[in-house]
């Protein structure tokens, strides 16, 4: 009984925001099964609440919300939290939500109901290339380099996580002197 209350160690934290309560626990525990450590909030404000006093790997919004819209709230975290990747969530998916959300700089738009390996692998993908792009700036790194396990070009300026490119050149032979080196994927 012990081992199973121990704390498992999480692949890391989730902020979802969305104020439908049925919505939010299917994420909660999607995300939970997963590894990770899920937090929720209703609404905007008690969501930036949160990201202000707490530490997050990933923000998941949905875009409609009372009062501060999802879209707002992207907004208001881009300014102060420009690092922090923000997947935008709706059921109300349209050209202009996407193009607005992904203007507003988020890592990921996604169209609910999202599958559960989808989800999974969507947050798995956007906290690597978070940390990645920390750990870059943490170093001082201009370059864009590839550590194994971490995606090529996880970073780029003022903490706005890229897609990743199809077909991108990868880094993998290390010459003698720990230079890399660029080779093209097989084809």
């Amino acid at each position: 009984m012990e081992a199973s209350s121990a704390k498992k160690e999480h692949q890391g934290r989730i902020l979802v925001v969305d104020d439908d309560p049925a919505y939010r626990e299917y994420v909660r525990r999607v995300l939970s099964s997963g590894g990770y450590e899920v937090g929720h909030e209703p609404d905007a404000d008690s969501a930036l609440a949160r990201v202000t006093a707490e530490h997050w790997d990933l923000l998941i919004t949905d875009i409609r919300l009372p009062g501060v819209n999802g879209l707002e709230l992207l907004d208001r975290v881009r300014e102060r939290f420009p690092g922090l990747p923000v997947a935008v969530l709706t059921g109300h998916a349209s050209v202009d939500y996407a193009v607005s959300a992904l203007r507003g700089a988020a890592a990921e738009f996604l169209q609910k109901p999202v599958s559960r390996p989808d989800l999974i692998a969507k947050v798995a993908e956007l906290i690597a290339a978070s940390r990645a792009a920390r750990e870059q700036r943490a170093t001082g790194g201009r370059a864009e380099t590839a550590e194994p396990g971490k995606p090529a070009g996880a970073a780029r300026e003022h903490g706005v996580l890229p897609r990743p490119r199809a077909g991108a050149d990868e880094l993998t032979e290390t010459r003698d002197d720990g230079a890399r080196t660029r080779s093209a994927p097989p084809r």
